[in-house]
Formats: structure tokens, sequence, C-alpha cells
């Protein structure tokens, strides 16, 4: 494994310890899956759009599929048509979930470095995904104030 590719899955491990800290008192993989993807997409959105968020996460989902197929099964990754036609899941293992979320934000970060470079890629998910960091850039700019 190369040094970026260490960093991004440290990073996205990172994400998810602070996701998993925040979904608590329940802390189970669905709460933490959605805390980091709702935080992810808010973050992102602001850096690359509602379309390019949307074109990234599934491009990231279609190549992470096959090596994680877990994540057919989680709703905010599409799941949900599945779950809403009656088909009764299993709750999800959290160290399942954590895997394929981690190697979905791998490949996430991944495909933005192709774009505009690796390191950037990484640092840009960690500061969109982050809570903290995230709420010192300020309102997103695509709001309206009313």
């Amino acid at each position: 494994m190369s040094a970026t590719e260490d960093r991004a899955r440290a990073v996205a491990r990172g994400l998810w310890a602070d996701a998993e800290t925040r979904a608590r008192p329940t802390g189970d993989a669905a709460a933490i899956i959605d805390t980091v993807l709702t935080q992810l997409e808010s973050g992102l959105r602001r850096w690359v759009g509602a379309e390019g968020y949307a074109a990234l996460l599934s491009r990231s989902v279609a190549l992470t599929m096959p090596c994680q197929p877990i994540l057919a099964s989680i709703a905010d990754l599409g799941g949900a048509d599945r779950a809403s036609a009656g088909a009764a899941s299993p709750p999800l293992d959290a160290v399942v979930g954590r895997e394929a979320v981690v190697a979905l934000l791998v490949t996430m970060m991944s495909q933005l470095g192709a774009i505009i470079g690796a390191p950037m890629a990484i640092d840009l998910i960690e500061l969109s995904g982050t809570a903290t960091l995230r709420a010192l850039a300020g309102p997103d700019d695509t709001e309206i104030p009313s």
C-alpha cells in the first residue's frame, strides 16, 4: 500500500470514528453510516455541487460494490429500493459496515484525486466529513438567507 492509500484509509477510519462518537447512544451501524454520508454530502456539495457529489458517489459505489457487496443493502446508497419493496434485511454488523464504508470513502478519494490530485482530494474529504471543521467554514454558499 502506498503512503497516499495509507493516509486515505486513515482519514476514512477517522471519519467513521467521529461519526461513531456522534451516533451515540444508539451506535448501530446504520446510524453511523447515515452520519458519515450525511456529513460528507453536506460538506462536499459545497465544493463539487449536488450533481458532482451524486456522480462521485454513484461511480464510487459502482467501483466498490464488487469487493463490498454489503453496500447494496445500505439505504443511503440506493438500498432503500429493496427495503421499500418489503425485503427485510438483518441489522448491519458494525465491523462489516465500517469496512464497506471505509472502502467506499477510499474509492471516493481516489476518484476525486484523479481530477484534483490525491493529496487535495484526501484533505477535501477529511474537511468535508468532519463536523467541527465544516462548522468553521461557515454557512453553505448555496443557501439563500430568508
